[in-house]
Parts: C-alpha cells; structure tokens; sequence
C-alpha cells in the first residue's frame, strides 16, 4: 500500500532523457477467474505505445523494454488480492516501483517526463480513515473502515453489576454502584480508543450506541476525538457488523458530500472578495506561481493540455521561452492538471476533487481558495 510520503517521493522524479511511464489498473472481482485483466492491461500498453513518434530510437526501446516489464509483473507477481495496481518504470533512470492498492482505480498508461501521480492524490482524497466506536453500559466495539472497507478492530467488556437483588446494599446505593462502574467502563474504552488514534491517526470518529450510553461518552472523550467526530448511529452493540457497517456507510457518504458542498460555498463567497479565491485555470496558475494557493479545487476528471518548466516543474498555460522562476525551457505536457495538483502538494496546500458540479463547470471546472 502506498503513501503519501511516497507519492510526495515520486512527485520530485523527472527527466528529460529518459521517458517514465506511469501504469494503472483497476481489478473487477468478476475479471479474476477469468485472468481478464491481464488482456485490459495489454489493450492499455498497446494503445499507449501507438504513437511514439516524438520519441528517439534509444527511448523507443526502453519504452518497449518497460512495458514488457509491466506486462510480466502482472503475469507472474502480481497478488490477485488487491483491486488496484500502480506501477511507475523507467529503466533509463533505474526506477522501478510497484503499489497494489486496496479499491479499483482507472486504467492508465502514460509517458511523460515525469511520473504521473494525479489518481493518486485523488485516491488519498477520497479515501480519508474512518473509525466507529459502538459502546453501551458493559461492552465496546472499534471498526475502522478505509477504501470502503470495514474492519472489526477489536471488543472488550468491563464487569458491571445487572439488576439489584434483594438484602445487603440498599436500592439508592446499588444503582450509585452501577453508575460509577458504568464511567470506569467508559472511561476505560476512550482511553484504548484515544491510543489507537495517537498510534494510528485516523481522520474522522463515527460513534455508536444507545443514546444515554452515547451522551456520557461523548463527553468524556478526548478534545482531539471530540473534534473529529462526524456523525452518531443509536443502536445495539450486538448489531450484525454488516448493519452497523451500513449505518456507518450512510454517515460517510452524507459527511463527504457536504465537505463537497462546504469546499465549492467557501469558494463562490469568496470569489468576490479581494484576494481570498480565484476560479479558472488562468489565475489559479498565476497564484500558484506566487505560492498563494492554500486548496485546489477541480472537477475530477478535468484533463487539459499545457507546459511547464523542464527544470522546477512551474506550470504554464501557454508555452513561452523560457520559465518565469528560474529561466530554463518549458516542456509541453498532457496534462497541466497533473502539474497544477503536483505543484500544489509541493507548497503543502490542499487538494479537493469535485465530482458534480455546474457551478464550478461554469467557472473553468478549478479555482482556488488563497492563503493571503
């Protein structure tokens, strides 16, 4: 499984000499029997080295050399576990690396200069860590769930006292008893919750149980879990994790689209002020040269041609003489978006992919919101 710290890796690789080819492969489960990936990842190879005209004699065979590497990684390594595949080869270079990833990812095979990274990041923005904690008076239960897929992490239950029998402590000190024990309970399953988070990190809390159970542990969590939390399902801790993993579901699907629709307000309210946003690909790239861009926000499958410097990589909408930053030639590349997204995780801004919207369509299909 990659990660970002390696995708940040792969964003720094180029080359003028030597192409580099960036492999994708989405795996449907109904395609495994069969071994019919293999014959989409030929179609994939065959139809990216079609035309290779702009390329030297040398750089045809490392291509050549390249793809037959691919075509028998997929042949004889690859772990039919994994839906995805993303592979980055240059022989030239002596790059060879290798992802299988968790969730289906488009098919792609590109040469360019430089690796190409953009489903990538869109897989990191997509696929944030989800935890669900379900608790009740006696007993715990952590799932986590990432790429659409839900773990049950672990389960424990403290001994807590059932109904008050008659004779020894009176009924008003028993139910004191219970209520005390119920907190230590509680307050024991946020603090293996709260160690999971420091060790693991993930990005949002889902909470579970009945209501009073709920309110109790809400409130003793700690204030970096209280900040995380995105949605509550009241419900039985002894639910099928399949109904607890629907219940879940809903609240992810719910939570992103309104971060979607938060993303494209916070633009439209500030497009009309002085320097707090721009939208179109013109000054979106004019800010990212001044280094303002805080987070990008694109249409997800938004694809333009356009150039950049062969040397720190700067995007250009138009092919000039030569780089604006550090004076050396601009290149040209197929797709700027590419470029845009790299550049903007360089400068440790944000990146947010907009599936729908006619709203943004209108305004050039990107923009950006500024951080001055």
């Amino acid at each position: 499984m990659i990660t970002v710290k390696q995708v940040e890796e792969l964003m720094k690789i180029s080359s003028d000499k030597y192409p580099i080819i960036s492999f994708y492969l989405g795996i449907a489960p109904v395609f495994l029997a069969q071994k019919k990936y293999k014959t989409i990842a030929k179609e994939l190879i065959r139809k990216g080295t079609l035309n290779l005209s702009k390329f030297n004699d040398e750089q045809k065979k490392l291509i050549e050399k390249d793809s037959d590497k691919i075509l028998q990684y997929i042949k004889y390594e690859f772990d039919e576990k994994a839906r995805g595949l993303a592979i980055f080869t240059s022989t030239g270079l002596g790059l060879w690396q290798y992802y299988p990833l968790p969730s289906r990812i488009k098919g792609r095979f590109i040469i360019d200069s430089d690796p190409y990274t953009r489903p990538l990041v869109k897989f990191f923005d997509e696929n944030e860590k989800y935890f669900i904690a379900f608790v009740d008076k006696k007993k715990a239960r952590f799932f986590s769930s990432y790429t659409g897929i839900m773990n049950e992490r672990e389960e424990f239950s403290d001994e807590v006292p059932g109904r008050h029998k008659k004779g020894g402590w009176s009924q008003a000190r028993f139910q004191r008893h219970i209520k005390n024990q119920t907190m230590k309970h509680l307050n024991n399953a946020s603090d293996v919750l709260y160690e999971i988070y420091k060790k693991e990190k993930f990005d949002h809390l889902i909470l579970g149980g009945p209501h009073e159970a709920l309110l109790n542990f809400t409130n003793i969590l700690h204030s970096s879990l209280q900040k995380i939390i995105v949605g509550e399902v009241e419900g039985s801790i002894d639910d099928l994790k399949s109904d607890i993993y629907s219940s879940a579901q809903k609240i992810i699907d719910n939570f992103e689209k309104k971060q979607s629709k938060k993303y494209l307000k916070t633009l439209f309210d500030r497009l009309g002020r002085k320097h707090l946003a721009v939208s179109g690909l013109e000054k979106t790239v004019k800010m990212l040269h001044q280094a303002r861009v805080h987070t990008l926000i694109v249409k997800e499958d938004l694809i333009l041609t356009g150039y950049k410097c062969s040397r720190c990589e700067t995007p250009y909408t138009t092919k000039i003489e030569k780089c604006s930053l550090c004076g050396k030639k601009i290149i040209k590349v197929p797709d700027i978006i590419d470029e845009i997204i790299e550049k903007t995780w360089e400068l440790n801004g944000e990146v947010k992919f907009i599936k729908t919207s006619k709203e943004l369509d209108a305004l050039g299909s990107i923009g950006a919101l500024l951080r001055w």
